[in-house]
């Protein structure tokens, strides 16, 4: 791969100040496994079970189980370790608050049809952002500014100035980035006045190496207003509205430090080729915004013995803005000796909304009842990533991004499996597994294909399997009810700097990747009582 064969193929990419990352409806469209301590220690089996505060937002005929009304509170702590090769590993701990919730149930007189009716307020946190990654790469065959001058290739150079006279960022429609990366002398161009550039890293004589380092803060919590009943003690059914609050902070720190460069700096005082140069290049981002959606849910006790569950959300629609700054900071060394040095700042915050669309996604599960002594609970969760839609405010949708998620991914296949045995009346252990498949095709996971990251945020991550190992203990007198459980969650995924970019004649462009292993450890402690 030769720097100006990269020059010759790229071609101009439709890109803006404000334009989205496509995994954002990725971000806001997956779920935790979060709730009660009962719920997260059977890893969330509960399908076709009911009677717990966590179904509510899950499947909802779990409040047609309910025999007595009840309030309960969950809180407790988790403790995550992100670790890459290369790189110092990330660790953070943080107080949690994942789900609280009333019921209030109802008693009809009648011994067949309708027993009883149920109405339930809750609160769950499906995610929490709190989280830091950082991956590195030592051996770079590749550079952002090689990204950098693919998106730019096409702009006359005089569309990039910012003078007193003339501001590109303000006076002409150049995607900010290539600005940014111009005025910082990442990109250079081929000649005076010239659309095509070539960018500092000439992969036949650089090298370099890279550290990316993201740090997330937010959650995404869900408040559900429930209703439901029981029919002849046979069959139970709910419905949910759900209302989803959205809160999302991203500050991505990507730095590179490259020799052997090619590339010519000028600012008036001093002028020279670059022969070496390490720059940052740091982004702010954050989606904040409201979702609601629908959910239904059947239960049926097949046998005494046997109970089997239904239920179906719709999608989450999604009203989100974002906002987004960026800056480049550059130490540049020249072949006469020189350094130079500074930084380059977007000249404000820029703010877009947009509407995202998550998918349809579909629960089945049995639960098998043994005796009064326990019960064994499994769940099938399916979850249509493929069909996620992105939209601008309104309505029209990213051609782009909608084609991405189709071609790119597939379905998400969860399964759960959980556990109780009650030692006594009171006590009782639990414990559950589940796992969520990626739905990530193998052909964008090797690096065959295209990622939208246009805009000022151009870091991304493709997620893996994430597997969730749980137990608990739970003691219940008289109306009160004390339950605790322990979680661990592991998963792989790959951080990209920017996207890989593929041309007709054969030319690509590959960034480097970094292997995250992410784990975390959580206790949760639920207090809960009956009336």
């Amino acid at each position: 791969m030769k720097r100006r064969a990269i020059a010759a193929a790229c071609i101009m990419l439709a890109v803006s100040a404000t334009a989205q990352n496509a995994l954002d409806a990725y971000n806001v469209s997956f779920n935790q496994i979060k709730g009660s301590s009962r719920y997260v220690a059977m890893g969330g089996a509960f399908c076709a079970l009911g009677g717990d505060i966590s179904t509510l937002s899950q499947n909802p005929a779990g409040i047609g189980i309910y025999r007595s009304s009840e309030f309960s509170l969950t809180m407790g702590g988790q403790w995550n370790h992100n670790a890459s090769k290369g790189a110092e590993t990330a660790t953070n701990s943080v107080f949690t608050f994942d789900n609280t919730g009333i019921v209030g149930t109802f008693f009809t007189g009648r011994h067949k049809g309708l027993i009883s009716y149920n109405v339930g307020l809750t609160y769950n946190r499906h995610v929490s952002y709190n989280r830091t990654f950082r991956g590195a790469n030592n051996r770079l065959g590749s550079s952002f500014t090689n990204y950098l001058e693919c998106v730019t290739n096409g702009i006359p150079s005089t569309d990039l100035v910012v003078t007193k006279e003339f501001d590109a960022y303000y006076q002409t429609s150049s995607p900010w980035l290539s600005i940014l990366g111009y005025q910082s002398y990442l990109i250079s161009p081929m000649s005076d006045g010239s659309s095509a550039y070539y960018g500092l890293f000439d992969p036949s004589k650089s090298i370099g190496s890279s550290i990316n380092t993201i740090y997330e803060d937010g959650r995404n919590d869900e408040y559900t207003i429930n209703f439901g009943g029981n029919i002849s003690d046979r069959i139970y059914f709910g419905v949910a509205l759900g209302i989803r609050d959205l809160s999302i902070t991203r500050n991505v720190l990507y730095q590179e430090s490259l020799l052997g460069t090619t590339g010519y700096y000028d600012d008036g005082n001093v002028a020279g080729k670059i022969s070496g140069s390490d720059f940052d290049y740091s982004t702010y981002y954050s989606m904040r915004g409201t979702g609601v959606n629908g959910k239904f849910g059947l239960i049926a006790r097949a046998a005494d013995f046997l109970r089997l569950g239904f239920a179906v959300h719709t999608p989450v629609y999604y009203n989100i803005t974002q906002t987004m700054d960026a800056s480049v900071y550059y130490r540049h060394t020249l072949t006469n000796g020189v350094s130079a040095s500074s930084s380059q700042i977007v000249p404000q915050i820029v703010s877009n909304r947009v509407k995202i669309q998550t998918p349809w996604s579909f629960q089945a599960g049995a639960a098998y009842i043994i005796g009064k002594k326990g019960i064994l609970s499994a769940e099938y969760q399916y979850v249509a990533y493929n069909r996620m839609k992105m939209k601008e405010n309104n309505g029209d949708p990213f051609p782009v991004e909608n084609e991405f998620y189709k071609t790119r991914f597939r379905a998400g296949n969860n399964i759960k499996v959980g556990l109780e045995y009650r030692v006594t009346n009171a006590f009782s252990l639990r414990a559950g597994y589940a796992i969520q498949l990626s739905p990530v095709k193998a052909d964008l996971r090797n690096v065959n294909g295209e990622v939208p990251v246009s805009g000022l945020q151009t870091a991304y991550m493709l997620p893996g399997n994430a597997s969730y190992y749980s137990c608990g203990i739970g003691y219940r007198f008289s109306a009160f009810n004390i339950d605790m459980a322990y979680q661990h969650f592991y998963q792989k995924s790959d951080l990209f700097g920017y996207s890989p970019l593929f041309y007709a004649d054969g030319t690509t462009l590959i960034p480097g990747s970094s292997e995250i292993k992410s784990k975390q450890n959580a206790i949760t402690v639920t207090l809960g009582v009956r009336f």
